[in-house]
This record gives C-alpha cells, sequence and structure tokens, in this order.
C-alpha cells in the first residue's frame, strides 16, 4: 500500500445519520470498493500496467504475459477490498453535492496523522488514491518486464520453484496495489482511504456486516475508532478536527453541540463550523 504525503487534516463528506454512526457510535464503514460509482474499481490499475507492459514486449514475451495474468489473476473478479473514503478538500462543492445530500449533510475533518495510526492499528492502511493517466513511467512496469522475461525463458514453472513463488508474490502485490489507482476523471476528488487488504477481509476485519434498503443489500465492514483510540492512547475527540454544517443543511450551530453535549462529547462542540459554499440546493 502506498504511503500518504502530509495533510494536517483529511474530510469526510455525508448525510447526519452517518456522522451519528461516525462520530456518536465511534465506527467507520468500510465499503465493498467494487460498488462504488467507479465502474472500473480494482481493474484500472490491471489494464493499464498490462498495455504499458505490452508495448515493451516481443509477441512471445507478450503471449507469455497473458498466461502469468490468467493463471494469476484467475479469481481477481472474485476478490474485493473494502474502503471508506477521504478528500485533501474542505468545503468543496463538487463533493457536497455527491456525497452529503446535495449540501443537506456534513462535512467531518479528521487528524491526518491520527486516522493513518487508526488505519494501521486497525488492519485497514490510510493510503493516497493514485489518478495516473497510464502505467508508463512507474517502476512497476520494468520490474513485471524483467519477470516476464524470465517466465519465459525458463519454459513452464514447477509449483513451488523460486521463480514461481516470485511471481504469485508479485501478482498479490498487483492485487493489492489495485485499489490505489482510479481512471483520471475522478482527480477532482483528491481522494484517500482507508482500505483493506482484498484477501481475508474477516480475518483481519471481523464479521462483516449487512446494510439493509428497500431495493438492496450492501455488506460492509467496521473499524472502530473509539477502540482503537483507546488502544493507541488517544483520547477519542482528539481525531475529529471540525465539524462542517453543509450549506443547504437544516441544523443550526446550537443544535448540533447541543446533540455533542448529549452524547456525551462536548469538546466536539467548539469544533463545529458553517460551510461558506455558496451551493444552490436544484
Amino acid at each position: 500500500m502506498g504511503d500518504c504525503n502530509k495533510k494536517t487534516k483529511l474530510y469526510h463528506y455525508t448525510d447526519f445519520n452517518a456522522m451519528r454512526g461516525i462520530i456518536t457510535n465511534g465506527e467507520i464503514w468500510l465499503w465493498n470498493l467494487r460498488r462504488m460509482n467507479d465502474s472500473q474499481e480494482m481493474k484500472y490499475f490491471i489494464k493499464e500496467l498490462k498495455i504499458a507492459v505490452r508495448k515493451r514486449l516481443s509477441r512471445a514475451e507478450s503471449d507469455c504475459m497473458d498466461s502469468l495474468f490468467a493463471e494469476n489473476l484467475k479469481d481477481f473478479d472474485s476478490l474485493s477490498s473494502y474502503a471508506a473514503c477521504f478528500s485533501e478538500y474542505a468545503d468543496d462543492a463538487a463533493q457536497w453535492a455527491r456525497y452529503a445530500k446535495n449540501g443537506m449533510g456534513v462535512c467531518i475533518a479528521f487528524n491526518r496523522g491520527l486516522l493513518a495510526q487508526i488505519g494501521d492499528a486497525g488492519h485497514a492502511p490510510l493510503c493516497q488514491v493514485n489518478y495516473s493517466s497510464s502505467c508508463d513511467d512507474m517502476e512497476i512496469v520494468q520490474e513485471l518486464c524483467q519477470l516476464i522475461q524470465e517466465c519465459a525463458g525458463a519454459g513452464p514453472l514447477a509449483k513451488e520453484s523460486p521463480l514461481s513463488e516470485k511471481t504469485r508474490d508479485f501478482f498479490n502485490r498487483l492485487v493489492t496495489s489495485s485499489p490505489l489507482f482510479k481512471h483520471p476523471s475522478f482527480i477532482s476528488e483528491k481522494e484517500y482511504r482507508l482500505v483493506s487488504l482484498p484477501y481475508n477481509v474477516s480475518e483481519y476485519l471481523g464479521e462483516p456486516r449487512f446494510f439493509v434498503e428497500e431495493t438492496n443489500i450492501k455488506k460492509y465492514y467496521v473499524l472502530n475508532l473509539r477502540t482503537v483510540c483507546e488502544l493507541l492512547g488517544h483520547p477519542y475527540s482528539e481525531i475529529f478536527e471540525e465539524i462542517c454544517i453543509g450549506p443547504q443543511a437544516r441544523v443550526t450551530r446550537e443544535v448540533l453541540a447541543d446533540y455533542f453535549a448529549a452524547t456525551g462529547i462536548p469538546e466536539l462542540c467548539e469544533k463545529i463550523k458553517i460551510s461558506e459554499c455558496p451551493l444552490r440546493r436544484f
């Protein structure tokens, strides 16, 4: 998984009901990336990597690459990472509209450093999303070319050979990295993710839960913020830098402050702000 650069705050746009789950209940819900708004989630990186590598290979090596991908990624479509998403951008009109009920919701600003610690401790590390339009300049392209050339020159591989093990490890790394790349048309989101490994998710995050809607059932996993903060020795309220009420929200600063006081987190009352975004409700 990739490292984050040093942003001091990360922002999560949502509605007030989800805010209650995050702040009051202390739960971040990690959703199936394969079911999010990007239809190429987890596929884009693999597709672009193959395109970049194929440019450097002979016809025979290209055929070998296709065989390696087919063999080592045969279960790829059945795997999924689960993630909670954040942005670099505060008070952003596009994200108010898309993720916070057209500005009627709330934006929670998280302490980036503490969120990263919580992610590491909770088996869902905080990572920055890459929006590159191609993989041509990535070091992993040359690494994969060398692996393919080794395999093409070696002929059929024994299951327990060092080269076979090296190949499996490499493709496991590709699958693990795939949630961190998105199509560049999503670059305006400037996204970070608390993201699980795609393998053995329940082993690391516990048993899944299910969100039942009128026409759908969604599977998710929970990262418990309160529990992990306690384990790390941090006061729970420190993770929240500010809570911004949306530009079209009906909730007032006074009502939200009363809510935080009544639910046992009075420290947040001084962290409430009102959006300055002139978003119009449609």
